[in-house]
């Protein structure tokens, strides 16, 4: 075996003065020291951002001619929008960027961006329009017009009025299936004897394909959150004043229950497991005298004694009933599920009710005569809104962050 000769170097040439140790262990510490620093900076603007994430409610002010917008994370108003002329219905987009108001007076829809609280559009439509909802895509809109009997479509990349759909009687509420497939106009019909039907939208053709028949003067309507049910809210004003809930299977197109729930029904919202569901109902105050239509007692109009009916829609039966303000109208459910908001026209107010316990949490002063509430999705804060971050970015939570740092650059040193 060959023998090999190694060369040995000294280890003196690759060692370092002691003063270059030194100063790579500074700087090891310091990087270490920057980079815990910027690691709970970074967790801070994490924090800020999860807390910033917060739905947002819209609320039409019918005699304010505005739109109230509400941080539901704090239920204040953080701005309020001007639009057209009595503002009714409203819908927002699935992304939560655009907001969509029916403007019952002005025949026409104003069109929101949600990211500035800004009036970017208006777009004419039939006559007195007063129900819209949005298609899961965000591509089109659907808006009911009540005195024209008809739907407009408008295509939202354009702003404009692409078909119009004539359907029955006075429509009022309008809803889309979750899928985008079909659409659901309640129909609230005509004296004498005001017999409701949805009108069921193929939206490939924008032509009805079925009509189903329910009660007296229909006016609310939702859909399950798996598209399997349809659930229509009926007043019955005349001749009984006994309001229902009619539940319509979507795969036959026919009433398969009917829930009896409080007087003069309104709105109503579905939970997004779909185990609730959440009715604006009104008790009127009776007065003496025959009434003109029923033959019974009159109904004083300006006092309407305001409740949320909460129903299960696995028994089709009504389970609690919460007090709100006065002549509730529009409802609507925020996206977990947690709470539920109700607009009492009559008290210009917004009534906030915990669904874990079914009682009021709190009441959130809005515009004259609020009558819906549209509420987006879980997304980042406005940038002409107040942040809601500034609550979770408290002295609190600051100091504990820098104690923390320092604790570690004392360890460190």
């Amino acid at each position: 075996m060959k023998n090999t000769v190694m060369s040995m170097t000294p280890i003196s040439t690759f060692s370092l003065p002691l003063s270059s140790i030194a100063r790579s262990n500074k700087a090891n510490r310091e990087c270490n020291i920057i980079n815990t620093f910027g690691i709970a900076t970074l967790s801070i603007l994490i924090l800020a951002g999860v807390a910033g994430a917060s739905p947002f409610a819209y609320i039409t002010n019918l005699e304010s001619n505005n739109v109230s917008v509400i941080d539901t994370a704090t239920d204040t108003v953080k701005a309020t929008v001007n639009v057209g002329t009595e503002p009714f219905g409203v819908a927002v987009s699935s992304d939560g960027t655009r907001v969509y108001v029916t403007n019952c007076m002005g025949n026409s829809v104003s069109v929101i961006d949600a990211t500035k609280n800004k009036l970017i559009g208006t777009v004419r439509v039939g006559s007195y329009p007063e129900g819209v909802a949005v298609n899961p895509d965000g591509t089109k809109v659907y808006v009911a017009n009540a005195a024209s009997n008809t739907i407009s479509v408008i295509d939202t990349a354009t702003n404009t009025v692409t078909a119009t759909i004539p359907v029955e009687s006075c429509p009022e509420g309008v809803a889309v299936a979750p899928d985008g497939r079909k659409v659901y106009v309640v129909n609230c019909g005509e004296d004498p004897d005001y017999q409701g039907s949805i009108s069921v939208i193929d939206t490939a053709t924008n032509t009805i394909t079925a009509t189903v028949n329910v009660e007296k003067n229909p006016d609310g309507i939702a859909v399950s959150p798996n598209g399997t049910k349809v659930y229509v809210v009926n007043s019955n004003i005349y001749p009984y004043y006994n309001g229902t809930v009619s539940v319509i299977d979507t795969a036959t197109n026919t009433v398969t229950a009917t829930v009896k729930v409080g007087n003069l029904p309104h709105g109503i919202a579905v939970s997004p497991n779909g185990t609730r569901a959440y009715v604006a109902t009104t008790t009127p105050t009776i007065y003496s005298g025959k009434n003109i239509h029923s033959g019974k007692y009159n109904i004083d109009a300006t006092l309407h004694t305001g409740a949320v009916d909460v129903v299960d829609t696995t028994k089709y039966e009504v389970i609690d009933r919460v007090s709100v303000g006065n002549y509730p109208y529009g409802i609507a459910v925020t996206p977990d599920g947690n709470e539920v908001y109700v607009v009492n026209y009559e008290s210009n107010t917004t009534s906030v009710i915990d669904t874990a316990t079914n009682k009021v949490n709190t009441t959130v002063p809005v515009g004259g005569s609020p009558t819906a509430v549209g509420i987006g999705p879980a997304t980042k804060l406005s940038s002409t809104t107040e942040s809601n971050s500034t609550s979770f970015l408290n002295p609190v939570w600051v100091l504990i962050s820098i104690l923390g740092t320092v604790a570690f650059v004392r360890k460190m040193k």
